[in-house]
């Protein structure tokens, strides 16, 4: 295992040989110079005490002669070297104190990051020293000619502890359709859109928001902004008819026969997904893609190629509003735990 220590020292030597060829007078006699050395030595024993191997715990022992060695000369005084150390041990400890809370703080910052979907975003004290507020920013490839850069606005509290306010999603499109949809997501305890759903909004599909009544379907609407130029938002509660679970009965999906598929379906089209999904017809299958519609109460439904179909395309032929099958079929029961298959009528 390498020596990081003796690493460390060597690279202090190679500045102190450096300053001896810049100036004139000797370094072994400056007591800028000399302060400044045991402040170094004082970081490298601070840095490595705790996780040093066996020869890194030797050169620290060494190190600490010398450092006696550099006190002495600099406070030939007993008593003024041990009002020195005193002094080092107090603020040592109000340092240790404040570096284990931004490190805390750092910790709780990039979990609240990791909960709304971003990656690992690297943080450090001194990007959080001396500031009231700070944007970090986070971009990353979403599809072949499609991109969603972050802007992420964390503020100082009233104890000193950063927390992230919100954040600015930018989706950027080229090639067809290019251009640039931009919304600011507020960030609170209860409803919170995470980078997955910010995604789908900005590219106009629904999500769902909130909790018990509060429960709704929330949409972006592209063609009316407010005064701080984010889209308005149109939000559609249980009371406007939505729902989502009997319309999605209404079609023939492979993806109803067990509870937990069931869940997943619905699940994603809550996130504001469009999901590929399984039309069964008699004994033949079709994929198609689906993604709710809340505003017109109802399911889109759209071909491999992405073109928008209605239900009678998907199932190549007219449907009975009654069953939603082909005429001349009807449903037979088949054996339990197997999928139900038509036949013709008589």
């Amino acid at each position: 295992m390498e020596n990081r220590v003796e690493n460390e020292l060597d690279e202090w030597l190679t500045r102190e040989r450096r300053f001896q060829k810049l100036f004139s007078f000797s370094l072994d006699n400056n007591r800028a110079f000399l302060r400044e050395k045991l402040r170094y030595y004082r970081t490298l024993q601070a840095k490595y005490r705790a996780r040093a191997g066996p020869k890194e715990q030797l050169t620290l022992r060494m190190m600490r002669q010398e450092q006696r060695a550099i006190e002495k000369q600099l406070y030939p005084n007993l008593w003024v070297r041990l009002g020195y150390k005193v002094l080092l041990d107090i603020i040592g400890t109000s340092s240790g104190k404040e570096q284990k809370r931004y490190t805390a703080n750092i910790r709780d910052l990039q979990e609240s990051f990791r909960k709304l979907g971003f990656p690992d975003i690297p943080l450090d004290k001194q990007q959080l020293a001396d500031r009231q507020k700070m944007t970090v920013p986070v971009s990353y490839e979403v599809g072949e000619n499609k991109r969603m850069a972050f802007e992420l606005q964390l503020k100082q509290g009233d104890k000193g502890q950063f927390y992230l306010e919100g954040y600015t999603a930018a989706l950027h499109e080229t090639g067809a359709g290019s251009g640039v949809k931009k919304q600011y997501f507020q960030v609170d305890r209860e409803n919170n859109i995470n980078t997955r759903q910010a995604y789908n909004l900005l590219s106009g599909r629904p999500v769902v928001q909130g909790n018990g009544e509060n429960r709704h379907w929330m949409q972006l609407d592209f063609n009316d902004r407010d005064p701080h130029g984010n889209y308005r938002v149109k939000r559609f509660y249980p009371g406007y008819g939505f729902d989502l679970e009997k319309k999605l009965r209404e079609l023939p999906l492979k993806e109803l026969r067990t509870p937990e598929e069931r869940r997943k379906l619905i699940k994603a089209l809550h996130n504001g997904e469009q999901k590929e999904v399984t039309l069964i017809q008699g004994y033949k299958q079709q994929r198609i893609i689906l993604e709710a519609n809340p505003r017109f109460k109802s399911l889109n439904l759209y071909n491999g190629k992405g073109e928008k179909i209605s239900l009678a395309q998907a199932l190549n032929g007219k449907i009975s509003k009654r069953t939603r099958l082909k005429k001349g079929k009807r449903l037979g029961k088949g054996r339990p735990g197997k999928d139900r298959f038509l036949v013709k009528r008589r």
